[in-house]
């Protein structure tokens, strides 16, 4: 199989060979999932720019040097930082910056304080293969910690209340989650610490914890290209939405935690569907959630649910007991008003 960066490697060979060369900057952007998101506001702010999205997100057979000598082409190259294992000779993002020193970089958006429940699972016994879920590679460590403890759907459905949430922390994440964002970001030589408490005061822009919404995007297209010395017009980017990431999974923002914020919550789980032309796709309430993520579970060895936040729970016997408590009690409460 191709990657997107091998097709578009392709497709850059051929337009230069047989292709009529358009006028514009010429752009690229090499980066994750998030690369549509960049390459689409910049192109909105600035429609004379020629961009190729270089989409990092699998193996590629290319490897460093033929990157290079594709990208080496453009006015302008953007990149995000990546690590071994997408390119053929395995080289990162680093290696990337040194053979093209004039990149531009972009920032990962991760930002965890709407979903402080998600956790991964990276399989020891397979190299540290991501597990999949109910919704991909996003698990919550609730519902492991209560397949792990042996509890019930009906156990550990009880457990997302905001007792639980308040013992585990979960209410308290926002200023860890934006100092890490902010660190970040910063490292990648920009600076969005007003960007974020403007994103903050329009509700969740997270779909997950590394899947921003798109005007998050489009604000850092902006900035990209003003490093860039590009032409970014001023544009109401809400009349051209257009959203890659939103097929995807989308995590649910729980309403103990959307209430302690001032927003509105919910435990309505999407699926990913990239085919909307066929059927509207899947939800998926949060006792389904669950199910499914059991079902799952059931089907590997204990030493491959491996995770460090969950293990440390099951470690700490005081953790184990406060948690089975608040469990018990919300079934209690859920009981009596039957």
């Amino acid at each position: 199989m191709f990657s997107q960066v091998d097709r578009q490697l392709f497709a850059r060979w051929r337009a230069r060979t047989f292709g009529a060369v358009k006028p514009g900057p010429r752009v690229a952007i090499v980066g994750n999932c998030q690369s549509f998101g960049f390459s689409y506001g910049m192109k909105l702010f600035n429609p004379a720019l020629q961009i190729d999205r270089y989409a990092l997100v699998s193996r590629c057979r290319a490897d460093l040097k033929r990157l290079t000598t594709a990208l080496s082409d453009y006015d302008v190259v953007f990149s995000q930082d990546f690590g071994t294992g997408l390119l053929r000779d395995d080289a990162d993002s680093e290696a990337l910056r040194a053979a093209l020193p004039n990149i531009i970089r972009l920032p990962f958006v991760n930002f965890a304080g709407f979903h402080p429940d998600t956790v991964y699972l990276f399989d020891p016994t397979r190299a540290g293969k991501l597990i999949m879920g109910a919704t991909g590679v996003y698990h919550s460590g609730i519902s492991l910690f209560g397949y792990l403890r042996g509890m019930s759907v009906d156990q550990t459905e009880a457990m997302f209340n905001r007792d639980v949430f308040d013992y585990l922390g979960y209410l308290g994440v926002w200023d860890s989650a934006a100092d890490e964002f902010l660190r970040a970001t910063a490292a990648a030589g920009m600076d969005l610490q007003g960007d974020l408490a403007r994103w903050a005061r329009r509700g969740n822009f997270m779909y997950t914890p590394n899947h921003p919404k798109p005007q998050i995007m489009f604000d850092i297209a902006r900035k990209a290209m003003k490093a860039a010395g590009l032409v970014a017009h001023d544009i109401e980017v809400d009349d051209y939405l257009v959203d890659d990431l939103v097929r995807g999974f989308i995590l649910p923002v729980y309403p103990p935690l959307a209430d302690y914020y001032g927003i509105k919550g919910s435990t309505l789980f999407k699926k990913e569907h990239y085919r909307l032309s066929f059927k509207p796709g899947e939800f998926l309430t949060l006792r389904d959630h669950i199910s499914e993520c059991f079902a799952v579970y059931a089907r590997h060895q204990r030493p491959q649910l491996a995770n460090p936040r969950v293990d440390a729970w099951l470690a700490d016997e005081e953790t184990v007991r406060g948690l089975s408590v608040l469990s018990a009690e919300a079934m209690k409460r859920k009981a009596l008003a039957r």
